[in-house]
């Protein structure tokens, strides 16, 4: 039965649906297609991993009924059952190519809502509820098989098959049918509205098994434990997976019944789970099913994967929870636990690549579960694709690798890609696992070519362990001209560019071994042949994600970004940040709209009326939004501001000269708010001197007309018309075909739009499908409309926001600004910082453009200019965190200590810091007491402990606190001991309890002064230095003289303390060279 029997069609997505064969023995897959109304069946023919999968079409059958649901025979692998909407049953052989079927109707019209198929000849029908006839019918097609392979369908009606053996269910909905395999004759209903039901077909009392849910859609049952069944509910992400051993009370654990009874868990259910796919039903404007399809894996146990109906896909590794052997009960249910959720593709989060969306799906039957689960997908493309499940093995890369710090190789030069290496005869058993799923990523598993899984283990666990100095020396062999690249940048950001050429170099090198009948799975062209700007933004970043032969010393710089930006002082110097960054010109504007906001932000200079205007974007001014901690942006005495006051704040910073403003004639009641906005426009964009610098540092066989095309359509944005047309007339000297272009401008300029479309002809046919500066100005040209050119997404989101602010009426403008915001946030875009600002809605971007790209360093620096002075928010905190953590184990003290302090510098709110101070993080304190031991309190102390010594032993400097004095030993006439204040001094004894070091348990002298046998004087180097170092058993805590402790434990294991039995130099494997 396929997955999908949904009310009325509503749920039906167009590409189709696709299903692999029932039978294990049999290596093909059915497509279904709904809109053309054809079957084709296919034979995979060679490999099936991710990023290929070859097969081939064996048959195609056209003009098929209008299907409501279908199923494919397990027994018979050419009958295909359809079910249509008038509840007539069809038949059809795929091993004819005549396109006939056979048609079984039914006596009363109605929805056939599911048709499955068992391991025998039973085909059970599920249909829409009617008064005066059964809604479960069981047919017999015993008398359809028998006939011989090539006899004449046409010839044939549904009197073959005859009347249905068994009916069931009158008057109610069946919504979904399943047969078991390890029980034929039995099969599980799904009723709607009122529950589930399994059925014995072989009980003549017709007993029924009936559990009370309306989780009774998509029903899926696990191959490798049939007890066990999946179901879910059209408007619920959630699904519910069934024990049909919950037959009655008195047969179930108490532990199960407890788990009924206390926990709210539905009878017969083993497993509850509320939110299996991540999607908000009060986001679904229709009636159809949010969880698509259900589908066990044939191969492993509990392994389930869920389809939603935004394409999300997530694979389910269920296990059964753990009872004791005395708890356990032959006939009870047992209790299911969820032990690991994955995502087998991240498309779905991507809201702007509909093409990409998975609509239909099925495990591939591998017969071996040696080999890593993987599903076939149907993309909304009609494009097919192998998704695999996170290997079992995939964390013993981390388990495996030696125990160093991820800094190891950055500073050290070593490699940190390789595994630990064991002896020959241990590298099989422990690695085994792990060299069996890399051998059979690169095999077919299909077709003539097909290798067995025995071989590919057998082989694989023969292989002799690596030697490490000979991938060292395959590491090696690198590219000549990268490494002469990468060793004469100065900069990250040159090395960073240096291997972003040879990724698109290899890239374009690589031949093309798609075949034109498959749609292309990354289209990101649009149909003007231009990306929009953010999709250029992560083609940069994603260049080199899937790059393929990088040696060592470039994996380094990759691996280690963040890093090498931080050890360039990537932090709180703006100018400097917009230099680190110059191989992203995205990040690099986003930093030089910082540096200006900063610069317009100093000595208050955004502060008026009480209101701190600071680091604000276009949507809080033009809406007057100061965020949900708005309250820190006003004084003390200031009260949230009106519109009026609002306004009157934004005309004193504007400081406006009379005359003509920025946005012309237009007709708006928010002059104010709107010419603001504009210039926080503004501060994104770059002078004519840095952009001619730009373009003379580009070489000449890269220069084009772009960098003309942009300043011509800058000029043209802010209203200049006669400089665009000067810009492009100069250019046409190099650049012979802009003088048509600055012709047409020059005409439109003058008012004469006419005369430039119907003399020059032009139209938008003309725009450019390379650059979008030339195409703006091409369009505007033809079409004199604005929205046109606000809405061409392949410019700078900041420009097209300065060309709305300018042209679009008040209405429009607060319509167009909601959108972009919310496309912003949608995909990521770190531009949409001229919309917000540094806000709370410029964390929802971030957290899209983390999770993308996981860059949590520029996040955590933009927002911790305002975070949390401005904006409380936890995601903040936990980007800061992380970003500290990275920084730690990487060994980054020094960067991390400055930033640390520099943020917290940015923190200060009214001359306050809001991030806490670190306490001091580095402390000697005693061992008896645990006090700190600080020398500055002990030089006070001893200085006034200088007296005549009169007192009665009260605290140094007459003060009774035990952290600021030294403790006083009253001698013989009452004075107090210069030698314990010496000892304290000297940093030998305790401040607060006067205890001292311990002493060697050697030679019985106090470590940390001068030794009688001065071994200072000794010859050996080696003595000299180890004499000055005590060292502690772990264990025991005794102490001994470094050298004391080499000679002692050179002959013995055991503690030099004859009453201490610590084995202090046990070695659990001496054959070991430990050092």
């Amino acid at each position: 039965m396929a997955q999908y029997s949904n009310s009325k069609l509503l749920d039906r997505p167009e590409p189709g649906l696709i299903k692999w064969s029932p039978n294990p023995g049999d290596d093909n897959f059915l497509h279904v297609n709904l809109q053309h109304r054809i079957v084709q069946l296919y034979k995979p023919t060679g490999h099936a991993r991710r990023g290929r999968f070859d097969y081939e079409r064996v048959a195609k059958l056209d003009d098929i009924p209008p299907l409501s649901t279908y199923d494919w025979s397990p027994a018979y692998p050419g009958l295909v059952a359809i079910g249509t909407a008038s509840g007539t049953i069809n038949i059809i052989n795929l091993n004819d190519s005549t396109n006939h079927y056979l048609e079984q109707r039914l006596k009363f019209t109605r929805f056939c809502q599911a048709i499955a198929f068992n391991n025998g000849s039973l085909l059970a029908v599920g249909l829409e509820r009617v008064r005066n006839d059964q809604c479960l019918q069981v047919w017999d097609i015993n008398r359809l098989t028998d006939l011989k392979p090539n006899a004449p369908w046409p010839s044939l009606d549904g009197s073959i098959l005859g009347e249905a053996v068994h009916r069931f269910e009158p008057a109610t909905t069946v919504s979904s049918t399943k047969f078991f395999e390890d029980s034929p004759q039995t099969l599980v209903v799904g009723i709607k509205n009122q529950g589930i039901r399994i059925y014995d077909l072989r009980d003549p009392n017709g007993a029924v098994i009936n559990y009370q849910t309306k989780c009774n859609n998509n029903l899926a049952i696990d191959y490798m434990d049939s007890n066990y069944f999946a179901s879910s509910s059209l408007d619920r992400p959630g699904i519910v997976i069934w024990d049909r051993r919950a037959t009655s009370r008195h047969l179930s654990s108490p532990f199960y019944l407890d788990a009924t009874e206390t926990d709210g868990l539905p009878w017969g259910a083993a497993l509850n789970l509320d939110r299996a796919i991540d999607i908000n039903p009060s986001n679904v404007p229709d009636r159809g099913s949010l969880v698509r399809s259900i589908r066990f894996c044939r191969e492993h146990r509990g392994l389930l994967a869920v389809l939603s109906r935004t394409g999300q896909l997530r694979v389910l590794e269920t296990t059964k929870e753990f009872t004791t052997w005395d708890a356990r009960y032959d006939t009870s249910p047992e209790l299911l636990e969820a032990k690991n959720s994955y995502e087998l593709d991240m498309g779905f989060t991507k809201g702007n690549r509909k093409h990409d969306q998975i609509v239909s799906f099925d495990w591939v039957t591998l017969n071996s579960p040696t080999v890593t689960p993987r599903a076939l997908v149907l993309r909304a493309s009609g494009a097919y694709e192998i998704l695999e499940k996170p290997s079992y093995t995939s964390d013993h890369v981390y388990k495996m690798v030696p125990w160093q710090a991820p800094y190891r190789g950055l500073e050290e030069g070593t490699s940190y890609h390789s595994l630990m290496c064991f002896e020959a005869t241990q590298h099989p058993e422990i690695m085994g696992s792990l060299l069996v799923d890399e051998a059979a990523k690169s095999v077919p598993l299909f077709g003539d070519e097909k290798t067995s899984i025995a071989t590919i283990v057998s082989q694989a666990l023969e292989l002799p362990p690596p030697n490490p100095k000979e991938d060292a020396d395959s590491n090696l062999e690198e590219n000549d001209d990268l490494l002469r690249s990468l060793t004469s940048a100065r900069t990250t950001a040159e090395k960073i560019l240096a291997l972003r050429k040879q990724a698109q170099n290899s890239q374009s090198q690589k031949p093309s071994n798609e075949s034109p009948d498959k749609a292309p799975l990354d289209a990101t062209w649009s149909g003007t042949g231009l990306v929009s700007n953010r999709q250029a933004h992560e083609n940069l970043l994603t260049t080199t994600l899937n790059a393929e032969g990088f040696p060592q010393k470039a994996q380094v710089v990759l691996d280690h970004i963040m890093l090498l930006r931080a050890k360039e002082k990537y932090l709180f110097d703006y100018y400097a940040n917009i230099n680190i960054t110059s191989d992203d010109p995205w990040l690099k504007d986003m930093w030089l709209w910082v540096e200006r906001a900063s610069g317009a932000a100093y000595d208050e200079g955004m502060v008026t009326q009480g209101i701190d205007y600071s680091f604000l974007g276009v949507i809080p001014i033009w809406f007057k939004d100061l965020g949900r901690k708005g309250s820190s942006r006003l004084s003390p005495t200031t009260t949230p501001p009106d519109d009026a006051a609002w306004d009157r704040g934004l005309q004193t910073l504007l400081n406006a000269k009379a005359g003509e403003p920025s946005y012309g004639k237009l007709k708006t009641t928010k002059p104010g708010r709107r010419e603001v906005a504009m210039r926080i426009c503004e501060w994104g964009k770059r002078s004519i001197d840095l952009e001619w610098n730009d373009y003379a540092k580009v070489p000449t066989s890269e220069k084009n007309s772009s960098s003309f095309t942009r300043a011509a359509a800058r000029a043209l944005f802010e209203g200049n018309f006669t400089e665009a047309v000067n810009i492009l007339k100069a250019a046409s000297a190099e650049y012979p075909e802009l003088l048509f272009v600055s012709l047409a401008l020059q005409l439109t300029g003058r008012g004469d739009r006419g005369l430039a479309k119907e003399q020059l002809d032009f139209d938008d046919t003309v725009a450019s499908k390379t650059d979008p500066y030339l195409r703006a100005i091409s369009a505007l040209i033809a079409t004199n409309n604005w929205e046109t050119i606000a809405n061409q997404e392949s410019l700078p989101l900041r420009e097209r926001t300065y060309i709305a602010l300018r042209n679009f009426e008040d209405d429009k403008l607060t319509q167009w600004l909601d959108d972009q915001l919310h496309m912003a946030i949608e995909t990521g875009d770190i531009e949409g910082i001229v919309l917000t600002g540094i806000t709370d809605k410029l964390v929802d971007i971030f957290a899209k453009y983390v999770e993308k790209f996981n860059d949590i360093q520029t996040a955590t620096l933009v927002l911790s200019i305002c975070a949390p002075r401005y904006i409380n928010d936890y995601r903040c905190q936990v980007w800061r965190n992380a970003y500290r953590a990275y920084l730690q184990r990487h060994k980054a003290f020094l960067q991390r200590t400055k930033f640390e302090v520099e943020s917290t510098k940015k923190s200060k709110h009214c001359g306050v810091p809001t991030i806490k101070p670190l306490s001091r993080q580095i402390a000697l304190r005693c061992v008896y007491c645990d006090a700190e031991y600080e020398l500055s309190k002990t030089t006070g102390g001893g200085g006034a402990s200088s007296g005549t010594g009169k007192g009665k032993g009260k605290g140094v400097g007459g003060s009774s606190s035990t952290a600021q004095t030294a403790p006083t030993q009253q001698g013989r006439g009452g004075g107090t001991n210069y030698l314990m204040m010496t000892s304290i001094n000297a940093g030998v004894s305790c401040i607060n309890c006067g205890r001292h070091l311990p002493r060697c348990v050697v030679c019985l002298e106090v470590v940390g002064i001068p030794r009688s046998d001065k071994p200072e004087l000794a010859d050996d180097p080696q003595v000299r230095l180890a004499a000055k170092f005590p060292t502690f058993c772990l264990k025991c805590d005794h102490v001994l003289h470094l050298d004391h402790a080499r000679q002692w434990f050179a002959r013995h294991v055991e503690c030099p303390v004859p009453e201490c039995r610590c084995r202090c130099n046990f070695k659990a494997n001496p054959e070991l060279n430990y050092h």
